[in-house]
């Protein structure tokens, strides 16, 4: 992203679950707030008929609409895993690159013993809090976090806030490590593993390399490509997942699950009629650290 100006892929992203929170027959993943999140540019899209009737044909579903099950897939997973670590007693969400995510508007007045760091690049931030006093005050339990992290480690940047170093705590990192460098991702996990608590716990995507895929999903991942390379915030991290595996597990961490876009369609997606599912193009990876 471009000093100075939110992330377009973030606007774009939250684009896509209003999308579907409006248009979706019992959406995967509910966003009231999506909407009024995203861009001005944005919503004059959402708005046009034309725009609404191609986002939402079974044809853009079955290709290009492996975005909307990416971005809706991921966030269900994440807060999936989220609500389960809650009920075994963890009072710390981090939501690393949080983007234009809505559960502090959503969630956090049911969670008041949640304390809840938002931690992303200033100027997302800095946007995103604008956004967020148009619907009232921002909930007692919430803390912003800035940070830049190709020249910052998160374990820094948490250092500054309220953050309870001797307590667990669930990061939540979607849809950013695609963006970095991968030796970037593997050192902001290694600054988790190194900076938190036993028993704290880690979901992130990940994208798969793209030699690996075949079909609409390889034309799927080029086109992604291409598209965020217009937004000027290029694709850059890809990995395999033997190799993401064995560094996670030197770091400390236990791979808890690795569902694949396949498993993701299967789990939130499956059978439904209008063709909505996850591209193969990226996986959930779900970390616990047991160091």
């Amino acid at each position: 992203m471009k000093e100075g100006q939110s992330s377009r892929t973030a606007e774009a992203a939250a684009a896509l679950r209003a999308n579907h929170f409006q248009h979706a027959e019992n959406p995967v993943f509910s966003d009231p707030f999506a909407f009024e999140l995203t861009s001005k540019g944005w919503k004059k899209l959402l708005t046009t008929s034309l725009t609404v009737k191609v986002m939402n044909s079974p044809v853009f579903n079955r290709t290009l609409g492996l975005l909307t099950g990416q971005v809706v897939g991921r966030s269900s997973y994440a807060e999936d895993q989220l609500y389960e670590a809650i009920e075994r007693g963890v009072k710390q969400y981090v939501l690393v690159g949080a983007g234009l995510d809505s559960f502090i508007l959503r969630q956090a007045q049911h969670y008041p013993a949640l304390k809840i760091f938002e931690v992303d690049h200033p100027d997302t931030q800095a946007a995103k809090q604008k956004k967020l006093k148009e619907f009232g005050e921002i909930p007692a339990n919430v803390e912003f976090v800035s940070i830049d992290f190709e020249k910052e480690s998160i374990a820094d940047a948490l250092a500054r806030s309220g953050f309870q170093q001797d307590q667990p705590a669930f990061y939540s990192w979607l849809g950013t490590t695609h963006y970095l460098e991968p030796q970037t991702t593997l050192k902001t996990l290694e600054s988790i593993a190194n900076f938190a608590a036993k028993g704290s716990e880690v979901v992130l995507d990940y994208s798969i390399d793209y030699r690996e895929l075949a079909g609409i999903e390889r034309f799927g991942s080029l086109f992604v490509s291409q598209f965020t390379r217009f937004l000027k915030e290029p694709l850059k991290g890809q990995f395999r997942p033997k190799d993401l595996h064995q560094s996670v597990e030197n770091m400390g961490y236990v791979v808890a699950e690795d569902l694949s876009g396949d498993g993701l369609s299967e789990r939130y997606f499956y059978k439904r009629p209008d063709h909505i599912r996850h591209t193969s193009a990226t996986h959930m990876l779900y970390l616990r650290l047991m160091k």
